[in-house]
């Protein structure tokens, strides 16, 4: 999980680098839909789109390590909550490759944290992985 918030960091820095080109589509987007547009416009949802990159990034990173740390504790309720954002994440991977919007570096990394996720989530329900949830929470409760 540790190795999922360095992609998310990874992926981050990649949406940070690749914010040059946003204005541009931006702007193009606005021409092909034959609306009119001003400077300011373009900054706004140029600027949304910048708050929104850092916010879901580190969102993201944060995730991963509450989640290493809450499953490695044994913590029952964070295998499920795991598996949501496990599902969540491979949902998300598919419906962007469907798309088609990502750039390359991005969509790489989506793809590698998607499997990542599913590897996690096979470990997850392991028989021994059921075990060790059983004897941290009988301690924990006990």
């Amino acid at each position: 999980m540790r190795a999922g918030a360095v992609l998310s960091l990874l992926a981050l820095l990649v949406g940070l680098l690749t914010l040059g080109s946003l204005k541009d589509n931006i702007r193009q987007q606005l021409i092909d839909s034959n609306k009119h547009y001003t400077q300011s416009d373009i900054d706004t949802v140029y600027n949304v789109g910048v708050a929104s990159v850092v916010i879901v990034g580190l969102l993201g990173v944060a995730l991963w390590l509450w989640m290493a740390k809450a499953n490695g504790e044994g913590r029952r309720w964070a295998r499920i909550v795991a598996t949501v954002l496990g599902a969540l994440n491979v949902i998300y991977t598919v419906m962007s490759l469907f798309q088609g919007q990502a750039s390359a570096g991005s969509l790489i990394l989506s793809v590698i944290g998607a499997i990542l996720a599913s590897m996690i989530l096979v470990l997850l329900w392991r028989r021994e992985s059921s075990a060790y949830y059983n004897a941290r929470s009988t301690r924990q409760y006990a």
